[in-house]
């Protein structure tokens, strides 16, 4: 009878330790904690830890590595384990850092993939390179420009080794997968819209940081095809009046800046329409309020980005999306073909943007 109760004590301790491997607590090539460290855990015997993590590794779930440790084996077959795919998101929060994960986790879902977060500082951090070498893909939303990423980096993403696909920066001239939006059209929609309501004095409030992140990819940003826009229709000298560039001190939200920045104009600004980023939208929309200025109707606001909560601002935004769910369900279609095919070509798939009617843009008497 008590050798019946220990089998099944061994049992149910390989069970256990099986399951942590499934849900992805112990990812493949990670190294499990010592068998006494186990054994205190799971207050079990050092034995039976000794079993049953044995029966693991003949198995060939588990791999023990003389005087190292016992480490899940990175060779286990996708039809044993599920398939992990790592998203990684900027180590700070965002409303739309979170919708996307979201949106990720349910495209994981609903291709049988085991979704797995991790959030990076920047391209040195050491999670990214644990996340390649513990999932079996990627979704990567950048949290700095492309060129910074270290060149070992790069080439382990570039290489194919496993699926990698940027999200939301045009990171095929770097020979990765990308699924992105277009800056240059997304930002001539929203111009054409305004100037089909009869606005040409069209103020664009953006953050010098980003502005500046932008540019250094070399690629058409907001700020370059706003400029190229207004010069055609102004000339040159509205440019300055027009441009509200707002440098946020580090740790803070960029609302005051933007605030602070747009009190300056008082009561009569030089802009009948006012062209910013979604998350900027509140530092906006309180200046022109406390400045006694009514939305659409004194100066109109619209606005690009994809927010679950947009919806219900009000007065209804008016605003140009680029659907981030669009954007996960398109990058598992990118993850799939790269499985299949690890020499195809780069990929780059382009998210159509959608301009949503609100409240918040007023058509201009001629």
């Amino acid at each position: 009878m008590q050798v019946r109760t220990l089998g099944k004590r061994t049992a149910d301790i390989r069970d256990h330790l099986l399951r942590q491997i499934e849900i992805g607590n112990f990812s493949r090539g990670a190294a499990l904690p010592s068998e006494r460290e186990l054994a205190e855990q799971l207050d079990a015997s050092y034995m039976t830890i000794r079993k049953a993590i044995g029966q693991l590794v003949q198995e060939r779930y588990l791999e023990r590595v003389p005087r190292v440790g016992t480490f899940v084996s990175s060779q286990i077959p996708a039809g044993k384990v599920q398939r992990q795919l790592g998203i990684i998101v900027p180590a700070w929060t965002a409303p739309e850092n979170s919708d996307f994960i979201m949106y990720a986790s349910e495209a994981a879902e609903q291709d049988d993939w085991l979704p797995k977060l991790y959030f990076a500082r920047h391209w040195e951090d050491r999670t990214l390179t644990d996340a390649w070498q513990n999932c079996d893909a990627l979704l990567c939303f950048a949290p700095q420009p492309i060129n910074r990423m270290p060149e070992e980096l790069l080439n382990r993403f570039r290489s194919h080794q496993k699926p990698v696909v940027l999200i939301g920066v045009p990171a095929h001239h770097f020979g990765l997968d990308t699924v992105a939006g277009s800056m240059e059209l997304e930002l001539g929609v929203l111009l054409d819209r305004l100037a089909q309501a009869g606005h040409t004095r069209i103020a664009l409030v953006e953050q010098y940081s980003l502005m500046n992140d932008q540019l250094e990819l070399d690629t058409p940003t907001f700020y370059s095809v706003w400029k190229q826009r207004i010069t055609e229709t102004l000339g040159a000298e509205a440019v300055s009046e027009l441009s509200i560039l707002v440098e946020t001190p580090r740790f803070e939200l960029p609302h005051r800046a933007i605030y602070e920045k747009l009190k300056v104009f008082g009561r009569k600004p030089p802009f009948t329409a006012i062209i910013t980023r979604v998350p900027f939208v509140w530092g906006v929309a309180a200046a022109l309020t406390d400045l006694g200025l009514k939305i659409p109707e004194d100066v109109s606001l619209v606005s690009n980005g994809d927010r679950q909560e947009v919806p219900f601002y009000r007065p209804r935004l008016s605003y140009l999306k680029v659907p981030l769910r669009d954007h996960a369900f398109k990058a598992l279609e990118l993850i799939r073909a790269r499985e299949q095919n690890p020499a195809l070509p780069v990929q780059y798939a382009m998210i159509q943007p959608v301009f949503v009617e609100g409240e918040t843009l007023k058509q201009l008497n001629h």
